[in-house]
């Protein structure tokens, strides 16, 4: 059944073959069906059944496909720019437009980022001592060996956003969501995550110390990462 599926799935997408994304977006609708039609056997249905059910559970695709596609060509038209290795002292980056943008080395300190678009960007040995991140699409942005003193995170957006080999000590990011993100031998000792909401988080090497979850919601795969490193879990909802 599970090439039926793969089959049925490809013929969906077969008029969209020259459509950015598409394949990306095949293959993601695929492993939801697949598992779906895995819950359907698990709750005793037969072969046919679990698939006629997991069939009718596809939606229109053609809208979802082109309305993906003009999303990606915005994000093409979107100012692509190199900021490496530049003394950017208290800028005003604010509601700006900047897909797969690079800071890297760059002294970026007390600058405001605030309802910027960041996604695909880099910041890879930067200073952002002080810099304030409000409202920022940070959609697969990339913080490696980063310093992050002070820095303020508030209602962002942290889809696949990776923290590697970054001092987050400290920080607070209480009340914020993290989908896919992952914090890698990063410090986040007395970092607070009050009251946020967390799924499919890795949290790989990195030091946990004294870190704070009261009042957060997160899933199981998350919840046992965090169980295993033994932080106070006592006040998490799990979903």
């Amino acid at each position: 059944m599970n090439e039926q599926l793969k089959a049925h799935v490809h013929t969906i997408f077969a008029p969209y073959k020259n459509v950015k994304t598409a394949k990306e977006l095949e293959e993601e609708l695929l492993q939801n069906l697949l598992e779906k039609y895995n819950d359907h056997k698990q709750n005793g249905l037969n072969n046919q059944e679990a698939y006629r059910l997991t069939i009718d559970s596809i939606g229109e695709v053609s809208e979802l496909v082109e309305s993906i596609n003009l999303q990606y060509t915005e994000l093409e038209q979107a100012v692509q720019m190199d900021y490496s290795r530049q003394r950017l002292l208290d800028c005003d980056f604010r509601s700006v437009s900047v897909h797969d943008s690079k800071f890297d080395s760059s002294d970026l300190r007390g600058s405001d980022l605030s309802h910027s678009d960041l996604t695909n960007s880099t910041f890879k040995s930067s200073n952002l001592h002080n810099c304030i991140f409000e409202n920022v699409n940070l959609t697969r942005t990339l913080f490696k060996g980063a310093n992050l003193k002070a820095a303020t995170f508030n209602k962002c957006i942290y889809d696949k956003t990776h923290f590697k080999t970054c001092n987050l000590a400290g920080l607070i990011f209480d009340g914020e969501t993290f989908n896919q993100t992952i914090f890698e031998s990063s410090t986040l000792n007395k970092a607070s995550f009050r009251n946020s909401r967390l799924l499919n988080v890795q949290f790989r090497t990195s030091d946990l110390k004294k870190i704070s979850f009261d009042g957060a919601t997160m899933d199981k795969l998350t919840y046992n990462f965090l169980k295993g490193s033994k932080v106070d879990l006592s006040n998490v909802t799990i979903i």
